[in-house]
């Protein structure tokens, strides 16, 4: 018994060893590329497609089977096909769905290094790629809504991918929307971002989907911009189907994936296999150690909305969170009270008080303190607060009118 508990004592201090070496270890960042929008790692797009979901709510609906499937199973849908990964392989069947829901009046947007050859065939496009020797090119983006006309921002990518620009100028179809200068002073076109006008619809092509990942996202606000650039060409009054089924590191059906993925559940299916391994080498008079208990990782949810607050509040932008306000109040007014927002006039003064059960007063306030923000270029902290507090009063009306 004397030499079974000595075994026993070795066996658990080798284990406990074994555990303290693994937990030791530097952990290293995660650099797959993975453009999930599940996945906070530096190359996967949570944060992205968070913030959209933030911004616009029920406008953003999640696609996770093919382009011919979704659409067979929404004949009716409207409105933008999003996708976004390196690499954007279509298949034929998928390519011509896509491309006759686009010919109806909808758009497609895809970002992507490498496109479907078949899309570039259809659209008589070629891409082409250049080398980014010290990863310190600078994107310049030319759209007249943001005052932020150059980003650097691609500092992990050595290629750079950009449309063949000689076709261009020939086809009345196309349009420049972005491109890449390495100087100031360099006059080469290094076109990576362009429209293109199908039919009744448009087809987005922009090739830096690194623009979408959280790392790019959060390295300074130049990118959050350019990415907030990006969505403003959607239309955001009809839905937006986000693609999640192309993205690499999207769930595949792997059945020990989530196994592999959690460390604290991987580490309990270790230790409940050597423990039944000695139970039935010692028939069950080993006394188990404590296993110690692994907290689960934080949610930096909270985290990152009051860092975003506080980057507009330090540059002093109290217009442009204004303006946030003031959108999503006419959102508001357009998807819940079903009201055209068009034309702020008296009547639809009127109309939102008596759906809101509000004072007229109250709502004339409001109208005239946003036809103010919107006739200045900079507004003081104080008129920010009176606009929320009004939104506020009018919305909390309508929730307590019955």
């Amino acid at each position: 018994m004397a030499s079974k508990n000595r075994i026993i004592i070795l066996l658990m201090f080798l284990l406990f060893v074994f555990i303290l070496i693994g937990e030791s270890k530097q952990k290293h960042i995660n650099w797959f590329p993975s453009y999930a929008v599940k996945h906070k790692i530096p190359f996967g797009t949570y944060i992205a497609h968070r913030e959209a979901q933030k911004l616009w709510h029920d406008s953003i609906i999640d696609v996770k089977s093919s382009p011919y499937v979704f659409f067979k199973e929404n004949p009716d849908a409207k409105g933008t096909y999003l996708i976004y990964n390196p690499t954007v392989i279509l298949g034929k069947t998928n390519l011509k769905t896509l491309l006759n829901w686009v010919a109806e009046g909808n758009s497609l947007f895809i970002s992507a290094e490498n496109f479907d050859t078949d899309l570039l065939d259809s659209l008589n496009l070629e891409i082409k790629y250049f080398v980014n020797d010290n990863l310190e090119k600078k994107l310049l983006y030319r759209h007249l809504r943001l005052p932020i006309k150059d980003t650097a921002i691609n500092d992990k990518v050595a290629l750079g991918y950009v449309f063949e620009d000689k076709k261009l100028p020939d086809y009345p179809a196309f349009k420049s929307l972005g491109e890449f200068v390495q100087k100031e002073e360099d006059k080469q076109r290094l076109v990576n971002f362009i429209k293109y006008k199908w039919q009744k619809g448009y087809i987005y092509l922009h090739s830096l989907p690194f623009a979408f990942t959280n790392y790019a996202i959060l390295k300074n606000s130049a990118n959050q911009n350019y990415f907030e650039g990006l969505l403003a060409y959607l239309n955001l009054n009809k839905p937006i189907y986000w693609d999640v089924h192309t993205q690499i590191g999207e769930e595949k059906g792997y059945i020990f994936q989530y196994l592999l993925e959690n460390k604290a559940f991987l580490w309990a299916y270790r230790l409940t296999f050597v423990g039944l391994f000695l139970y039935i080498i010692f028939e069950g008079k080993r006394k188990q150690r404590p296993i110690p208990v692994i907290l689960p990782p934080k949610n930096e949810s909270l985290s990152f909305t009051k860092t975003i607050a506080d980057m507009y509040i330090q540059h002093g932008e109290n217009k442009k969170i204004a303006q946030i306000h003031i959108k999503h109040f006419m959102d508001y007014l357009r998807t819940r009270l079903h009201l055209d927002t068009r034309k702020p006039d008296k009547k639809l003064i009127q109309q939102i008080a008596q759906k809101t059960k509000s004072k007229e007063k109250t709502v004339t306030a409001l109208f005239e303190l946003i036809n103010d923000i919107q006739q200045v270029t900079e507004i003081k902290p104080e008129k920010v607060l009176t606009l929320e507090k009004l939104i506020n009063q009018i919305k909390e009306s309508s929730i307590n009118k019955t």
